[in-house]
This record gives C-alpha cells, structure tokens and sequence, in this order.
C-alpha cells in the first residue's frame, strides 16, 4: 500500500495514514520534531516507502510501538530505516525480542520521554494487559490524544451484517467508545479512572487521533471521554 500522509495540523506537523491489515484498517500518526526528527505513533506495515512531506532521508526517525498490538510495521520500517531508533514500553520489550528477533536495539519510553519537546508528553497507563501508551500533543488551546485500543472512534464498521455482529461482540460499533477489550485487559479500573480523569477534565480543547479509526474533534470531546471514564465499572 502506497503511503498517504494527510495533514492533521500543519502548525503542529501532525499528520496520519491509513494501513491495511487482516480484518482492519488502522492509522499511523506521524508527528514532526525539531532538529528534523519525526516520531512515528503505530508504524504501519507498507507506510514506510513514503514520508510526509517535508521529510525525507535525512530525517532522524523515532518508532514508538504503543501497545500489544501495534508492531507489525516495526521491521518493516526499522529495515527500510536502518538508522531509526525504537521504542516500546517495557512490557511489550519482551515479546518483541521473542517474536521478532530481527528488531534491533529496543529502547525504553522513559528515553523517548526525554527526548520529546515540551508540548509532546508521553503517558505510560496504569498497569493494562495492553502495555498501552499514549502521547499528547498541545497546540495553542487545543490538546491532540495519540490513542492506540483504549479509546475507539468509528463512524461505520466494515463487514457484512455477520462480521459487524462479531464485532459488535468486542465493543466494536459506530460512536466514540472506550473499547470493551481494553477495559477488561485494566487490572485496576478505578486507578485508571482516577489517573486518566484529570488529563481530560479541564478547558482544553481535546482532539482525540485514535488509530481505530475517525478524528473525533468536537467541542464535547474532552466532556465524552470523562463521562465514559466516570461510567467505568
């Protein structure tokens, strides 16, 4: 699949692109940093040929596996990229070095942490069977949410009326929605509740970039997510 980066804000070099995957099509987000560095949240399998514009072989790459199941493009791209740097939380270190030893020199997201600017924040989640992280993104009064599985926002499912069922059957529907799945992966709701909450409940305009799968951008986003977060059981 041919790479197409769409511009999410340019004042902000964010931008995503679509992969196709069995059974999904999830999104890549890309964010541009100084010094002609672009991290990459998710890299996507078959993304790797093309850059957004403005980058370019002499970028200095940084590959962040976010979650579980988010690294199928991590040799792909660290092969096309032999220079660039990866990154996964420390739960997902070891799987990976089991089940794809080709992926060299693996680093912490306590490095990648210190390596971001200081409108990019990395969030490490309470203890989840998902190793999930996030990465947020402030620009001007807007704050942009880098999410993995945690929170989904879809406007139509693929799939005759078996698969939606199926689908439906793991919280997979049309709507802004904290994913079924993940909720269950939490080994302490209400910690997650309470360390979650404050990140969205404040004045900020919180734009959600989930990679499954639309922008969620409406001026109620932040007031959503705190009601699902409060919602949860």
């Amino acid at each position: 699949m041919q790479a197409n980066w769409e511009t999410v804000d340019q004042a902000a070099a964010i931008f995503r692109a679509r992969y196709k995957i069995p059974g999904t099509t999830p999104y890549s987000v890309a964010l541009g940093l100084p010094e002609n560095k672009l991290l990459v949240f998710s890299p996507g399998p078959g993304l790797e040929d093309l850059l957004p514009a403005g980058f370019d072989s002499t970028t200095k790459l940084l590959l962040l596996a976010p979650n579980i199941g988010h690294n199928l493009g991590i040799v792909p791209w660290q092969q096309h990229y032999p220079d660039a740097r990866v990154f996964a939380p420390q739960g997902l270190q070891d799987r990976l070095r089991k089940k794809k030893r080709s992926i060299d020199g693996l680093e912490s997201v306590e490095t990648l942490a210190a390596l971001l600017p200081g409108h990019v924040k990395l969030h490490v989640l309470p203890e989840n069977k998902f190793h999930e992280v996030w990465l947020s993104v402030d620009s001007g009064n807007r704050t942009y949410w880098l999410i993995c599985d945690a929170f989904l926002n879809f406007d139509y499912v693929d799939g005759n009326f078996i698969i939606k069922f199926l689908l439906g059957l793991y919280g997979i529907k049309p709507g802004l929605r904290l994913h079924k799945i993940f909720r269950m992966g939490l080994k302490d709701k209400p910690g997650f509740r309470n360390w979650a909450l404050p990140l969205f409940d404040n004045d900020r305009q919180h734009v959600l970039l989930p990679c499954h799968r639309e922008i969620y951008d409406a001026g109620d986003c932040g007031q959503r997510m705190v009601e699902m977060l409060n919602a949860l059981k």
